[in-house]
C-alpha cells in the first residue's frame, strides 16, 4: 500500500453509469419547441428541429433569429454550498432562406441555412437522503475492506482502499495511523493456518448528499431543401462541448465510530456528430406530414479528473486526487419517426418516437495502452444498459392569429436493466461507491405565445418527474433507497422575423 495521507495518479474511472449520463439529453430549445413537448419533427418550421429532424428547417420561408433563457429549479434544496436553482442560456439560433421563386411549380423552391446553439443537457441536480435498510448490518466499509484485501495480496492499491487502510511504519511495523477499516487475522484450528483480511463495521445510520452541475452544449450547422413544397431534406453537423461536474458527501455512523467521505468528479471534452432528416407530405394537397431522422453517434474526446477526502471521527485520514486521464467515448445511434398535422392556421398537432440503444455506447483508449480495461467497461455497458424509447406529443391552438396556447408530454424509458450495478476494482482511482438505477422520465409542458409584426415572444413551463433506486454501496443483499430527480423549468424566447 501507499504509506501516505495524500495520493495522486492517473484516473481510469469510466463506467456504464457515466456512459448513460453522457448519452442522455434534455428536452430543451425554444419556448415554443418545449411548450409543444418537442413534438415538431414532422411539423417543422422551428429552429430547434435543427437538432432533432434537420429537414424541419426546410419549411422556413423567411429569415429568423431566436434567443432563449430559462430558470431551472430542483425539488431538493441546494446541497454542499450550492443553490437549488440556476439561470441558463439555453438557445440562440438563426435561419437564412434562399428563395428560388419557383412556387406553384415542381422542383427546388428553397435552400435554407441555419445555425443554432443549444444546451443539450443541464447537469443540474441535488440529492439529500437518509440511506434505508442498513439493519445494523450493511456498511460501505465492508465493500472497502474487500477492495483493500484484494489490493493487499496483489500489491496494487486503488485510491479508496489505500485511503481507508491503517498505516504502519515500513521498518518497525508499528501502527502510525488507524484506518477506517481494520486488519483481521483468523487461525484455522484444524490446519493451524492463519488467514488475513480487512474488515469493516456495521452501520447504524448513513446520509448521502450530492450536487451536480455543468452542461453539455451543442452548436448545429444546418442546410435544408424544399422540393416542390412536398419533400423536405436536411443535414445538420453538430459540434459538442461537455463540462460535467459532481460533488458528493457520504456520512456513516457505527456503534463506536463514524466517518465521512467527500468526493468530486469532473469530465470535460468535445465531440461531433451528423444528423440527417426528411419530411414528406404524402398527399400534396394535405397538410399531413411524416418525418424520419437518423443521428450518427457523437464521437467525444474526453478528460476526467477526480478526488476525495476521508475523515474518521472528525479527524483527517487521507485525501486523493488524479491526474487528467484522456479517452474516447462514442454514444449510440439514434433513429426517429414522426407525424404532424395542421388545421388551417389555428391548430397543429405532432408526435414523434425515438429509439436509442444505450448498450452500444463505447469507450476506447487514446493511446492503446488501456484497451483491456476498456474492453471490461464496454462489457458492463452491454450487460447493464438497454434500448431507450422516447415518445413526444404536443399540440398548439390559436384562438386568434396573434395568440397561441401549447401543451406537450414526453415519456422516456429507463436505459438501465433491472439488475444493473456498479463494480469498483481494487486498484481503481474511483472513490464513489454509489450508483442509481434511474427509472422512466415523464415530462409535462405548457406554453403560450404572442406574435407581433416582425417577431414573437414565447414562454413555456416544463415539469420533469423521475424516480430511481439508489445504492450507497455494492452489496447484493442491500435493498435500495428511493431517490427522486424532479425539476422544473421556466423559459422565454424572443424571436425576430425578416
Amino acid at each position: 500500500m501507499l504509506f501516505a495521507a495524500l495520493v495522486s495518479g492517473s484516473a481510469m474511472a469510466q463506467n456504464q453509469y457515466d456512459a448513460a449520463n453522457f448519452s442522455s439529453s434534455d428536452l430543451n430549445g425554444t419556448a415554443r419547441f418545449v411548450g409543444m413537448g418537442g413534438a415538431l419533427d414532422a411539423l417543422g418550421g422551428e429552429i430547434s428541429t435543427m437538432s432533432t429532424n434537420p429537414a424541419g428547417i426546410g419549411l422556413f420561408r423567411h429569415p429568423e433569429v431566436a434567443l432563449t433563457f430559462s430558470g431551472l429549479f430542483t425539488d431538493e434544496k441546494g446541497q454542499l454550498g450550492h443553490e437549488s436553482s440556476r439561470a441558463s442560456w439555453d438557445q440562440a439560433g438563426v435561419v437564412f432562406t434562399m428563395d428560388y421563386e419557383n412556387q406553384g411549380r415542381k422542383g427546388l423552391q428553397y435552400v435554407n441555412f441555419g445555425f443554432n446553439y443549444l444546451k443539450r443537457r443541464n447537469h443540474f441536480g441535488n440529492a439529500n437522503l437518509a440511506i434505508q435498510n442498513l439493519a445494523n448490518t450493511f456498511s460501505q466499509t465492508n465493500q472497502i475492506a474487500d477492495l483493500a484485501t484484494d489490493a493487499f495480496f496483489e500489491d496494487d492499491w486503488g485510491y479508496l482502499a489505500d485511503m481507508a487502510a491503517p498505516i504502519y511504519d515500513e521498518k518497525t511495523g508499528d501502527l502510525i495511523q488507524d484506518g477506517l477499516i481494520a486488519e483481521h487475522y483468523e487461525k484455522d484450528p484444524k490446519t493451524g493456518t492463519t488467514y488475513f483480511n480487512y474488515v469493516g463495521f456495521p452501520a447504524q445510520e448513513a446520509n448521502y448528499r450530492r450536487h451536480t452541475y455543468g452542461s453539455t452544449s451543442q452548436a448545429d450547422f444546418n442546410v435544408s431543401f424544399n422540393v416542390s413544397d412536398q419533400y423536405f431534406f436536411g443535414l445538420t453537423i453538430g459540434s459538442y462541448d461537455m463540462n460535467s461536474k459532481r460533488e458528493s458527501y457520504y456520512y456513516e455512523k457505527g456503534i463506536d465510530k463514524y466517518y465521512d467521505i467527500t468526493n468530486w468528479y469532473e469530465t470535460k471534452g468535445n465531440g461531433f456528430n451528423i444528423k440527417l432528416g426528411t419530411i414528406i407530405r404524402p398527399i400534396q394537397e394535405s397538410p399531413f406530414r411524416i418525418g424520419l431522422s437518423i443521428h450518427t453517434p457523437t464521437w467525444y474526446n474526453l478528460e476526467d479528473v477526480n478526488g476525495a477526502s476521508l475523515y474518521l471521527n472528525d479527524n483527517f485520514l487521507a485525501s486523493a486526487s488524479t491526474d487528467p486521464f484522456r479517452y474516447h467515448f462514442r454514444t449510440p445511434w439514434k433513429f426517429g419517426v414522426s407525424m404532424g398535422h395542421t388545421v388551417g392556421k389555428s391548430f397543429a398537432i405532432g408526435a414523434s418516437y425515438e429509439l436509442e440503444d444505450f448498450s452500444t455506447a463505447h469507450y476506447s483508449s487514446r493511446d492503446w495502452v488501456n484497451d483491456a480495461y476498456f474492453m471490461s467497461v464496454n462489457e458492463n455497458i452491454k450487460q447493464d444498459l438497454k434500448t431507450q424509447h422516447t415518445i413526444r406529443i404536443g399540440a398548439e391552438f390559436k384562438p386568434v392569429d396573434e395568440f397561441a396556447i401549447r401543451l406537450g408530454y414526453n415519456h422516456v424509458t429507463s436505459p438501465y436493466k433491472d439488475n444493473a450495478y456498479k463494480q469498483i476494482a481494487y486498484n481503481s482511482p474511483f472513490t464513489e461507491t454509489d450508483y442509481t438505477n434511474w427509472k422512466d422520465i415523464d415530462r409535462f409542458t405548457l406554453g403560450v405565445g404572442y406574435r407581433f409584426k416582425g417577431g414573437y415572444v414565447d414562454m413555456a413551463y416544463q415539469l420533469q418527474s423521475q424516480k430511481g433506486d439508489f445504492y450507497a454501496f455494492d452489496d447484493v443483499d442491500l435493498k435500495p433507497t428511493e431517490i427522486k430527480n424532479n425539476r422544473s423549468q421556466i423559459m422565454a424566447t424572443l424571436g425576430l422575423r425578416f
